[in-house]
C-alpha cells in the first residue's frame, strides 16, 4: 500500500477504535508531514479523501476534525445494556460543579490540616446524614477511601489479614468487583444462595463457622447488584446473629442504598450492630458524584488495621473531591438531584421490565427490582456467555450472569442496565434477544 493509502487507513482505524471521537481535532497537515514523512501534497490529499469518505471535515481556525457522521467502535452499539455504570446523562452535575468551585476557597486551609482518614468536614456530613436517616455513626469512625472499591478491598483485607487460607461467605448473585477481588487475592468463596423470597438456608454456613473456616460474610442488604432487591429484615438479622454467635465479621456493601424507588430509605445492617462486627462500605459514585472516586468505610473494630492498610495502599484520598462533596452535602443541596435520579432510574427499570416480560420464554425469572438500575434475568434457555458474544455482533451489549453468579446458574442469566434503555430505539434489540432465547442460542 502507498504512503498515501497507509495514511488514510491509519486515520480511519484510529477513528473506528475510538482514539478520536466526533468533533476531535485531527493532526494538522504539518504534524502529518513530520510524523509520517510524507509531502505536504500527500497530507492534503489524504484529508481530501477522508472528507470524501465522511471521516473528516475542515473547520475554520481548527483545521480538520472528525466528522459528525464518523462511526467509532462504541457508536456501533445500538443497545449498551451490558454497561456496569448508570447512564451519565441521568446526572445533573450542576450543583456538584458549583460546590466544587465554592469549595476551592477552602483548599489552602485544608492543605494545611492534613487528615489521612479523610476530610473532617466530609466525615461530619456523613455523620449528620446518618442521623437524618435514623441511625448513628461518629465522624471519627469514618475512613474516606478512593471509591467504593477501595472501601470494599480494605474491609476484606482487614477481615482476612494474617489468615493462611481465608474464606468469605458471599450472598449470590454478587457484585462482580467483589468476586474478582476474592479470586485475584486467593480468598475462597462459600456461596450462599437466598431463595426467591429472600429466605436463606444457613446449614452449610453454620457448619463452616463451627469449624472456624469462615472469617466473614459479604453481602449487599439494600437494592443489591445485580437484581436490585433488598434482603428481608429477618434474613439480615439471621446473618447478624450468626456473626455474633461465631464472632466473625459482616462486610456490608452499601453502594446502592441511596437509589431506592420508594421514599423510605432502608437502614443499613450496620445500624443494628452493637459489637463492631459490621464493616460498612459506601460510595458517592452511584448516587452523587460519578467519576469523583470518593468512597468511605466504617471499619468497626477493625479500624486500626484498616487505617494502616489504607496508608500502605493509597496513603490518603484526593482532597479537592472531598471538599466539593462536603460543600454539596451541607444544607442538603444534593437532595433534589438525588430525588430526580431515583425517579428516572425507577421509570427506566419499570419500562425495561415491562418490555421484557411478554418477550421471555416460559420458565424465565425476572424479579422486580426495588432500586438501583439493573434488571436481572434468570433461568434462561440459552448459554448467555455465547449469547452475549453473538449480541455484540448486532450492536447489542449484554452482560452474562457469570459476572455475578459463578457456575451453571450464571450461564443461564443476564444482567441488563436499564439506565441505558430507550424503548423507541431499542425495541429491535429486545426483539432480537427474544428470538435468540427462543432458539436457545
Amino acid at each position: 500500500m502507498s504512503k498515501y493509502g497507509q495514511l488514510v487507513q491509519g486515520i480511519i482505524s484510529a477513528i473506528e477504535r475510538g482514539d478520536y471521537r466526533r468533533g476531535d481535532a485531527l493532526p494538522s497537515l504539518r504534524q502529518l508531514v513530520q510524523q509520517h514523512t510524507v509531502s505536504l501534497n500527500t497530507a492534503r490529499r489524504a484529508y481530501y479523501e477522508l472528507e470524501r469518505l465522511g471521516f473528516a471535515e475542515a473547520q475554520p481556525r481548527r483545521g480538520y476534525v472528525v466528522a459528525a457522521g464518523a462511526s467509532a467502535a462504541d457508536d456501533r452499539l445500538i443497545a449498551p445494556l451490558g454497561a456496569p455504570f448508570p447512564h451519565p446523562a441521568l446526572y445533573d452535575t450542576r450543583a456538584l460543579s458549583h460546590a466544587f468551585v465554592g469549595a476551592m476557597r477552602h483548599y489552602h486551609q485544608a492543605l494545611a490540616e492534613p487528615a489521612l482518614a479523610g476530610l473532617p468536614a466530609l466525615r461530619r456530613q456523613l455523620a449528620r446524614n446518618a442521623a437524618a436517616e435514623g441511625w448513628e455513626l461518629h465522624a471519627d469512625e469514618v475512613l474516606i477511601t478512593c471509591g467504593g472499591m477501595e472501601a470494599l478491598s480494605l474491609a476484606i483485607a482487614a477481615v482476612t489479614h494474617g489468615v493462611v487460607r481465608p474464606t468469605l461467605a458471599v450472598l449470590l448473585p454478587a457484585f462482580p468487583g467483589l468476586l474478582g477481588w476474592l479470586a485475584e487475592h486467593g480468598v475462597a468463596l462459600l456461596p450462599l444462595q437466598p431463595a426467591a423470597d429472600g429466605t436463606l438456608d444457613t446449614t452449610a454456613l453454620q457448619a463452616a463457622l463451627a469449624r472456624g473456616e469462615v472469617q466473614g460474610i459479604a453481602l449487599m442488604t439494600a437494592f443489591a447488584h445485580p437484581h436490585g432487591r433488598s434482603l428481608p429484615a429477618a434474613t439480615q438479622q439471621q446473618l447478624l446473629a450468626l456473626a455474633e454467635r461465631y464472632d466473625v465479621a459482616v462486610i456490608e456493601d452499601d453502594a446502592y442504598r441511596q437509589l431506592g424507588f420508594d421514599e423510605q430509605m432502608p437502614l443499613p445492617l450496620r445500624a443494628a450492630d452493637r459489637g463492631g462486627r459490621v464493616l460498612l462500605c459506601g460510595t458517592f459514585s452511584k448516587s452523587l458524584a460519578p467519576g469523583y472516586r470518593v468512597g468511605w468505610l466504617l471499619p468497626g473494630r477493625y479500624a486500626e488495621l484498616a487505617r494502616r492498610l489504607k496508608v500502605a495502599q493509597t496513603l490518603a484520598s484526593p482532597l479537592p473531591n472531598q471538599l466539593a462533596l462536603a460543600e454539596l452535602l451541607s444544607g442538603g443541596r444534593h437532595l433534589p438531584g438525588l430525588c430526580r435520579l431515583r425517579q428516572q432510574l425507577a421509570e427506566r427499570v419499570r419500562a425495561l421490565e415491562a418490555a421484557l416480560r411478554p418477550l421471555l420464554p416460559p420458565g424465565c425469572a425476572l424479579p422486580a427490582a426495588e432500586g438501583a438500575y439493573f434488571v436481572w434475568l434468570e433461568q434462561l434457555p440459552a448459554d448467555c456467555v455465547a449469547l452475549a458474544a453473538e449480541a455484540q455482533q448486532h450492536g447489542i451489549q449484554l452482560a452474562p450472569g457469570t459476572l455475578c453468579q459463578p457456575g451453571d446458574a450464571g450461564r443461564h442469566a443476564l444482567r441488563l442496565n436499564a439506565s441505558y434503555f430507550d424503548a423507541a430505539s431499542q425495541q429491535p434489540a429486545l426483539d432480537w434477544l427474544a428470538r435468540a432465547l427462543r432458539r436457545g442460542t
